[in-house]
């Protein structure tokens, strides 16, 4: 470890050295990456692969979830190193190459493979609501081209469709069928992955995109490119995967209430930042739970009091418990958590926060986490 710690110092400085003469000398292109770059960063993600897993001194009950812990944050770490330029760190267009390298392979090696659970079919319109309301909250917040953003999800798609059926093996999975968990699944994890991918690294304030035109139906399809620019509210990059959830959340809660609004299955209505108590908002909660059921994202779904409400007037202070039973995102949950990614797939959660927002309150400490067969969501409303 100490030959290898010293390697990368050797690195490191050469590539620091060859930046101040390359500054000096007004060779410096912010647009090139430098020839060393690769190797820095693929380093920590080495490294991590050959420690022993005792040699970190955990616990047998520890050991993976804090590899895969140190290996996320290492990784990003060193990722991110202020003396590297801006444009180096940023999230350049994808490459087949780079979609399934050394550093792509073993992070597929270190995941847990899906679990052959047996899950609900889709509603169509509901898995196509999910993929679209992430899709298209993505476009609204403006900070990668859209053009680059289905290239980047197509070639992560390619890169990881193999690997997954062969985990699961020949049959269990429908190509291209949003209604079969184990495809959306899939799907849902490569979208969030490209997704993570663009707004982790500098996403970008101002860009240009080719944008579509309308042509004639026999015509070949033309682009025009327009110059995009993040609204200014959103120039922290912070704020953006915590903006992505409230979108995504109240595109789904907003179709759920227009299309189930005049059923029996409707959403308990709550009144605009009325506050109501706990087991008003409860209620609301569970039946938004019952519609994701009832759309096929998971066998059942259950709405508990993990912390109880202190009175009959306000639900402040109370923590709900939601607890999916094979859910359509079962594996690839678990599989964005392992990437420490941000944001997630965690629809049910990211439309529940909607709701208690919009009901007047604040939600603290969101958590989701999963068992082999469930997705659990806990949230505190304030």
């Amino acid at each position: 470890l100490v030959i290898l710690n010293s390697s990368y110092c050797a690195l490191l400085e050469a590539c620091f050295e060859d930046q101040e003469s390359s500054l000096a000398s007004n060779r410096y292109n912010p647009k090139m990456k430098h020839p060393l770059l690769s190797t820095i960063y693929r380093f920590p993600i080495c490294l991590m692969a050959i420690i022993p897993r005792g040699s970190l001194g955990l616990s047998n009950g520890v050991k993976e979830s804090s590899r895969r812990m140190m290996l996320s944050t290492v990784s990003k770490v060193f990722a991110s190193v202020s003396f590297l330029p801006q444009a180096s760190v940023a999230a350049s267009p994808l490459t087949a190459l780079e979609a399934d390298n050394f550093a792509a392979k073993l992070e597929r090696k270190l995941r847990k493979p899906p679990p052959k659970v047996l899950r609900q079919r889709l509603n169509l319109e509901f898995a196509v609501l999910l993929m679209r309301s992430s899709y298209n909250a993505v476009d609204e917040l403006d900070f990668i081209p859209m053009d680059q953003f289905q290239r980047d999800f197509f070639l992560i798609r390619q890169a990881e469709y193999l690997p997954y059926i062969n985990e699961l093996g020949p049959g269990l999975v429908q190509q291209g069928d949003l209604e079969d968990p184990y495809y959306f699944d899939f799907i849902s994890f490569t979208q969030y992955a490209a997704i993570f991918r663009s707004v982790s690294f500098n996403p970008l304030v101002i860009f240009e995109e080719q944008q579509p035109i309308i042509v004639g139906e026999d015509e070949h399809q033309e682009f025009i490119t327009k110059v995009i620019r993040r609204n200014t509210a959103l120039n922290a990059d912070s704020v953006l995967p915590r903006r992505h959830d409230e979108l995504v959340g109240s595109k789904i809660l907003d179709e759920l209430i227009q299309k189930f609004g005049e059923t029996p299955s409707a959403i308990p209505t709550i009144e605009p930042g009325s506050k109501p108590n706990a087991t008003k908002l409860f209620s609301s909660i569970q039946q938004l739970v019952n519609l994701f059921t009832i759309s096929g994202f998971a066998f059942d779904g259950k709405v508990a009091f993990k912390k109880e409400p202190t009175n009959n007037v306000t639900a402040s202070g109370t923590q709900f418990e939601i607890t999916l039973s094979a859910p359509a995102t079962l594996w690839s949950g678990q599989a964005l958590a392992a990437k420490n990614a941000d944001p997630v797939n965690d629809f049910v959660l990211k439309t529940a926060k909607v709701l208690a927002t919009r009901a007047g309150y604040s939600v603290k400490s969101p958590t989701v986490v999963y068992t082999k067969s469930q997705e659990i969501s806990t949230f505190i409303v304030i």
